[in-house]
């Protein structure tokens, strides 16, 4: 393991302001004023990598800390993978908690009752380390895959703001990086040991900023909305219905500026409610519902002879595309081939 050469004052001064911010910010997600079940999974995240971080700092300058201290660090560092994954799957996607969520801590609450007994040299050098940093690693490439799945323009959503985004973005890459450094330390031996530490300070205070301009980030009025909907399967397919005939006779997913408040608007119904109703009755999300429209309009006007000399880009903004990459994305999605090969197999040349 390789520490890292840095003036002591210094490694101890960065460091430890990481470990305060990430205090500061699980007990700004705590006392959020609107209790919600992801702040609590945020505080449990900031505060198990507070706990970690301290470890961190008494395991290289504080030879004499008693054992079970040490192991809550270890368990901290259990903890905090789980809770940023169980955190990203329910800030991304609107589901209720389930306590078999809480199988997620399981091995931390083993841990945990043998946090007195747990030595170096008996248990976290013979494995126990290793087992619990592939653990980890393993959540945060989970963790990662949500992140890429979410960033997809195919999943792309009406939620999906630009602080959102960042928050998200921010959150996962500055744990992926603390994650990977205590890995690469005593894994594969190539990374200093307070190089984690030091590196995740500037992310931590980025989120920090981020919250304190943003607190409505804490805030998902949206998603308790919809999980006090309660609507009969015939109430969802009449407001399905009414949807369908909007889109379809006023034609707004040919406008490139549509969105799920538009459509809204036009239904005289709440966004959230617009929202679960596509969910829950069409089967689509508000992107897939509109794309699945504009695509419809693209096959007419490709296989229509007074088409066939438009070029096909011309036909994709005409119908409400932004982009040519998300126009062919969604037409791929939607038919399972390219708008050049269904043109050629209705022989349109």
């Amino acid at each position: 393991m390789r520490l890292l050469r840095l003036n002591k004052e210094i490694e101890i001064f960065i460091a430890g302001i990481g470990a305060a911010q990430s205090l500061l910010m699980a007990l700004y997600s705590f006392f959020e004023p609107k209790k919600d079940y992801r702040n609590l999974l945020l505080f449990v995240f900031f505060f198990a990598i507070t706990v970690r971080l301290t470890k961190s700092i008494l395991w290289v300058y504080l030879d004499t800390s008693p054992l079970w201290m040490l192991n809550l660090g270890f368990i901290a560092h259990s903890i905090s993978g789980p809770a940023l994954f169980l955190y990203m799957l329910h800030f991304i996607y609107t589901r209720k908690w389930s306590a078999w969520n809480l199988l997620h801590f399981l091995p931390s609450i083993i841990l945990l009752f043998y946090v007195s007994s747990l030595s170096l040299d008996g248990f976290w050098h013979k494995g126990g380390y290793s087992v619990l940093l592939f653990h980890q690693v393993s959540y945060t490439l989970a963790s990662l895959f949500l992140l890429g799945k979410w960033l997809l323009p195919k999943n792309r959503t009406e939620q999906k703001q630009h602080v959102s985004l960042i928050w998200i973005v921010s959150l996962v890459l500055g744990t992926a990086v603390l994650q990977f450094l205590y890995f690469s330390n005593y894994i594969l031996g190539i990374t200093p040991y307070l190089l984690g530490p030091i590196s995740y300070l500037p992310f931590v205070y980025f989120m920090a900023f981020l919250l304190f301009k943003n607190p409505s980030l804490l805030k998902n009025t949206a998603s308790k909305k919809s999980q006090n909907i309660r609507l009969t399967q015939h109430e969802l397919n009449i407001y399905a219905s009414k949807l369908e005939e909007i889109m379809y006779a006023q034609k707004l997913y040919l406008d490139t500026n549509c969105a799920l408040d538009t459509i809204a608007k036009q239904a005289k119904l709440p966004a959230y409610m617009v929202s679960y109703v596509l969910n829950n009755a069409v089967g689509k999300s508000f992107p897939d519902f509109l794309n699945s429209y504009r695509i419809e309009e693209v096959k007419m006007k490709l296989v229509h002879p007074d088409h066939k000399h438009t070029k096909i880009a011309s036909i994709a903004y005409d119908c409400g595309f932004n982009t040519l990459s998300s126009f062919n994305i969604a037409f791929k999605k939607t038919t399972g081939i390219t708008p050049t090969q269904f043109q050629k197999r209705h022989n349109v040349e």
